[in-house]
């Protein structure tokens, strides 16, 4: 029951294609291995399968239904008996069998195709190849498979008449290899050209043809072959010695123009050339020329060739196309006609063949714009569309400004915040900023619409004033800087604060405060400086202390708080000599001075007074003289100038001998003006030992 459902369901499938169904069995090697054997059959199927002429039996199928019916193994059956017993078994019309050889680098290829039901075999095909099997099975295979198909199913495509063998636009390409030269070549009966070489390439109509090539003194060759459109046939062409056919005085020539120019002409479905073309051996009789040019209509006329006549065609093609153009706003739009891209808009071709199609305009932020219509002949098809956005605006503004705009978790800016294009659709929008409550919004952007928001944040704030000294000392809330003093209106979260104040040679100072949402707070720190002790004590007492300027009493004196650094002491008596010392007192530090107050009668300070009055004395006196003599020095100048200018002898003599005795005074005055200087100099070499020892004291 099995084996009839099988068969019987292969059977209604090759009814419903139309196609022969047929198996290719497991090809036999010799010489290769069960690998290659079996790539070289799966090749070979491939091939076949690619032509579309059969129904092929899937080989796991055709394993599945051996298995099912107890048979061992469809491999290793070559023998014509075997293979049709295992058509049967699958259900197909007609089977295939073969073999694969290999003799050092040649291969060789034997293939039969046997009618199941008669045994009978109804093609057979044999090649060899010299080289790497790679080649051998994309070339060879590939042919074999080709010839087949085309062969095998002459039958099914010789029912019409022959006048419709050329009806097909589609073509195929024959390829022949000749082992002669100028060889004549006929078409369908009739005659056609002369090979120029030892290979021809023929572009014929798909379909059944009968093709004949006839050398003097050799037999024809002569074959029908099955042409398939878009597909490649092989054939060598061997001339055995014998009668051939005539050809002589058999040719004509054929001109063929067009309007326009540059189209592709065929002779009986044979290509030949472009426009303007001249054939002069077209052979004698009637022939099919058919011109085809893209985008034009194609043209056909039935010509007459007679014995060296000169025939001739006139080819008129009809426009088989019209014009597009697409304007878009906005521009820059992508066009796409039948799902391929073409361009962006400005769009526009002058030929587009006359057909149906389908446009698409799209661009990105605005929705696409589709469109079926027909191009007619000769028709001008200009399209002018405003493309709908697919975008609104988004104008989001807070009080207070610089919230943080977040648009389905993403950050997109801070207030005052405008988008232009924003897809529309729905989004979740987030505003937040520090100290204010965060506000959550969804919303839905239109087509072409702006979403203006205008939104309060709520404090969870208080604001914060502190004055105070120093200036500059540093605040901190919870142990973080907020600023220096003075501080005006800082807003500072809500809830308990440990405020601290602090600054270099203060004590810091820390308070805790209550800060509450939308209340204000005012704050004083004043800082104590770092201090020391001072005690000072003279001898007599109730001498007036002063400490950096500033009194502080009589002695003996206790000063307790003094801010530590630099400071200077000052004990003045009005019968004592005034005293003064410049200290520096560390934190906590306790200095200590006790000082002997001196008279000014005999006193070191007395003996500096009187070296200083000595010394002013001296000084003077140095710079009086020097003056002098820098005076006599310049009258001795001027009378040397009158001398030299002088008119009569008696008048240079006076001025000379001014000159010198003036030069005489001003020598004097600088030796003189230099004894004092030095008497000043030791002078001032004597105040300064005496202060020396005033300190020491």
């Amino acid at each position: 029951m099995k084996k009839i459902f099988i068969i019987s369901t292969l059977l209604a499938i090759s009814c419903i294609t139309g196609q022969e169904r047929i198996a290719v069995m497991q090809f036999e090697g010799s010489g290769v291995d069960e690998i290659t054997a079996k790539n070289i059959t799966k090749r070979f199927s491939y091939e076949l399968s690619k032509t579309k002429r059969f129904d092929l039996v899937e080989r796991e199928m055709l394993e599945k239904i051996l298995e099912e019916q107890k048979f061992q193994t469809a491999s290793g059956c070559v023998a014509d008996e075997c293979a049709v017993e295992i058509g049967q078994m699958a259900g197909v019309s007609q089977i295939v069998v073969g073999g694969v050889d290999k003799i050092l680098d040649s291969y060789s290829l034997n293939i039969r195709l046997i009618e199941v039901a008669t045994g009978e075999i109804i093609y057979q095909d044999m090649d060899d190849y010299e080289g790497r099997v790679t080649d051998f099975i994309k070339v060879t295979i590939k042919n074999m498979a080709l010839r087949m198909a085309a062969e095998a199913s002459k039958g099914a495509d010789q029912g019409g008449e022959t006048e419709t063998q050329y009806a097909s636009t589609k073509k195929g390409r024959v390829l022949f290899n000749l082992d002669h030269t100028n060889v004549a070549i006929f078409m369908d009966g009739q005659y056609n050209s002369i090979s120029t070489g030892k290979q021809v390439t023929l572009s014929i109509a798909e379909g059944v043809h009968t093709i004949k090539f006839s050398l003097s003194g050799f037999k024809d060759w002569e074959k029908e072959i099955n042409v398939m459109a878009d597909q490649e046939l092989s054939y060598d062409v061997s001339l055995t010695p014998g009668s051939s056919t005539q050809v002589e005085a058999t040719t004509g020539i054929l001109v063929v123009r067009s309007e326009p120019t540059g189209a592709t002409v065929y002779v009986g479905g044979i290509e030949k050339g472009t426009t303007t073309l001249q054939i002069t051996d077209i052979g004698v009789g009637d022939h099919e020329i058919r011109v085809e040019k893209n985008l034009y209509y194609s043209y056909s006329e039935i010509v007459n060739i007679q014995p060296d006549m000169i025939g001739e065609v006139k080819a008129e093609l009809k426009p088989n196309f019209g014009s597009l153009s697409i304007n878009s706003v906005p521009t820059g739009s992508v066009v796409m006609i039948n799902g391929q891209v073409k361009g962006k808009t400005p769009y526009s071709i002058d030929r587009i063949k006359s057909d149906s199609y389908n446009i698409t305009v799209s661009k990105d932020l605005y929705h696409t714009y589709e469109e079926n219509f027909i191009i007619i002949d000769g028709s001008e098809n200009p399209r002018d569309i405003s493309l709908t956005p697919a975008f609104g605006e988004l104008t989001v503004k807070t009080n207070p400004t610089g919230a943080e705009v977040r648009i389905d978790g993403q950050s997109r800016g801070a207030t005052p915040f405008e988008l232009d294009e924003l897809p529309s659709g729905n989004y979740h929008l987030t505003l937040t900023k520090d100290l204010f409550q965060t506000i959550d919004l969804d919303i839905v952007i239109e087509d072409g619409k702006n979403l203006e928001l205008n939104l309060k944040l709520e404090a969870r704030s208080g604001i914060l004033s502190i004055t105070g000294k120093p200036n500059g000392a540093e605040i901190q809330a919870n142990e973080k800087k907020i600023g220096n003093l003075p501080l005006k209106d800082y807003r500072i979260a809500e809830g308990m604060v440990e405020l601290t104040a602090s600054a270099k040679d203060y004590h810091s100072q820390t308070e805790f405060m209550n800060i509450q949402r939308d209340q204000s707070y005012e704050h004083v720190f004043n800082l104590e400086r770092h201090s020391g002790k001072l005690i000072v004590i003279t001898e007599p007492p109730d001498a007036n202390v002063y400490l950096d300027g500033e009194g502080k009493g009589k002695t003996p004196s206790i000063l307790d708080g003094i801010p530590i650094g630099s400071h200077t002491l000052k004990i003045d008596h009005p019968s004592f000599l005034p005293q003064s010392e410049t200290f520096t007192l560390a934190l906590n530090e306790k200095k200590e001075f006790r000082l002997k107050l001196m008279t000014y009668e005999g006193s070191i300070q007395q003996d500096i007074d009187k070296a200083k009055f000595k010394q002013r004395i001296s000084l003077g006196g140095t710079a009086a003289i020097l003056l002098f003599g820098l005076a006599m020095q310049a009258s001795a100048d001027k009378n040397y100038d009158s001398y030299l200018g002088a008119g009569t002898s008696s008048d240079a003599t006076d001025f000379y001998d001014k000159s010198i005795s003036q030069d005489k005074i001003a020598a004097g005055n600088y030796i003189l003006a230099g004894a004092m200087g030095l008497t000043g100099v030791k002078f001032t070499l004597d105040i300064g030992k005496l202060k020396k020892q005033l300190k020491g004291k």
